[in-house]
């Protein structure tokens, strides 16, 4: 079945990396993928060669205008009802605004994949990736399909409207359900289906741990809701114990300046360094050459902010690192008591140093990596977990 992904920058752009593992797998399941970004930020590809088609559309360059007039003047109707569907809903004038400026480029995505010969759309996103994929679906007379994530639920882009109309909204966690439905009409539950994101379990995993300097990594965009804060002030606690270890923060964000003034104000700029953005492929190797021991994330939730199910931990265990979290968004349901890692309450920088300190034993890190990779083999293996997502497209 010949099958198209529409994303929003994947992968002409930096932010869903965590798509790569499972357009490949879908790639080799329906043994025919388009993959179409909504926004392309970059001219080149930034992964690497995918098996499967990659069709980029700037939004008002002239052949996708081109291509949207076509498309108009062959179904003018069907233009007409689509436009209207988006025009008509009460929703935010702001997201209303948001899909009339990708209208052209839904209209330019159903005239290339009808050319194409997509049978199935499945789009990431409940916001503007799925206005494409239901206005594209619309206009070929085809199924769709969307995954919802985070802040897209609480955007409400047409969201009754979506889950009425896609063969299935999956969501990525089981809160996430919960949320995605209770914003649906009657019967949303029964197209609103739990399906986790997965990675790809590594060949090799990290060497056996050994005494010395517990190695640290905290891979994490420089934001509030990674609550590096509180990482900060526990790791200033297991200093104060007389702890020996070293902590990487990788990624970036706006709050740069304010954590390098923070490090330096607790006196750990000899053990914490910022290394900034990392390639991924650079990253996977760290983790599973042997780089670092524990893996922690310090997420916080304030009403709407919070995590969904972490990419970085479930690789990080997936390489055979134990990790330290916190108890907030949807990470409890990847560690659990089995995983071989450990939650703590959020906010807490003192639980925070006592669990990281718990990994200082080598043999108890080796013993709990072995579990951890163990976790996420059985429940996140994105082989399961795309084959899963492929059947329900099949069976739609």
């Amino acid at each position: 079945m010949r099958v198209a992904y529409v994303t929003s920058q994947f992968p002409f752009g930096p932010g869903e990396a965590f798509l790569h593992a499972e357009a490949e797998a879908l790639a080799r399941l329906s043994g025919d993928l388009v993959v179409v970004p909504t926004r392309p930020k970059t001219r080149e590809s930034r992964y690497g060669a995918l098996p499967a088609r990659v069709v980029r559309l700037d939004t008002w360059a002239p052949r996708t205008l081109a291509l949207a007039a076509l498309e108009t003047l062959a179904q003018p109707r069907r233009a007409w009802r689509a436009l209207m569907r988006l025009l008509a809903t009460p929703y935010r004038l702001s997201t209303k605004l948001k899909n009339l400026a990708v209208f052209p480029k839904a209209l330019a995505v159903a005239r290339t994949l009808r050319e194409e010969g997509v049978e199935h759309i499945h789009a990431h996103w409940l916001s503007t990736p799925s206005t494409v994929a239901y206005v594209a679906a619309t206009m070929i007379g085809v199924k769709w399909s969307c995954t919802a994530h985070r802040f897209d639920i609480f955007e409400d882009n047409l969201l009754a409207e979506k889950l009425s109309s896609a063969a299935f909204v999956r969501a990525i966690s089981a809160r996430n359900r919960e949320l995605i439905v209770a914003r649906g009409r009657d019967g949303a539950g029964e197209r609103c289906r739990v399906v986790h994101l997965g990675v790809t379990l590594p060949q090799h995993v990290r060497p056996p741990s050994e005494p010395g300097t517990l190695r640290i990594l905290c891979p994490a965009s420089l934001v509030p809701v990674k609550g590096h804060a509180y990482l900060i002030a526990a790791l200033a606690h297991l200093r104060d114990s007389g702890a020996a270890f070293t902590c990487d923060f990788v990624g970036e964000g706006h709050l740069r300046e304010p954590i390098e003034q923070q490090i330096a104000q607790a006196g750990l700029s000899g053990q914490l360094r910022l290394r900034g953005n990392i390639a991924h492929e650079r990253l996977m190797a760290e983790l599973t050459g042997g780089a670092y021991d524990l893996v922690v994330l310090a997420s916080t939730e304030t009403g709407t902010e919070f995590e969904g199910i972490p990419v970085a931990l479930m690789e990080a265990m997936a390489a055979g690192i134990p990790c330290v979290a916190t108890r907030t968004g949807s990470i409890p349901e990847l560690i659990d008591d089995a995983s071989g890692s450990i939650l703590v309450p959020q906010r807490d920088a003192q639980a925070l140093a006592s669990a990281i300190a718990a990994f200082a034993d080598p043999v108890y890190r080796s013993e709990c990596g072995r579990r951890a990779r163990e976790r996420v083999a059985s429940s996140f293996d994105v082989r399961q977990t795309t084959g899963a997502l492929f059947r329900m497209m099949c069976a739609s």
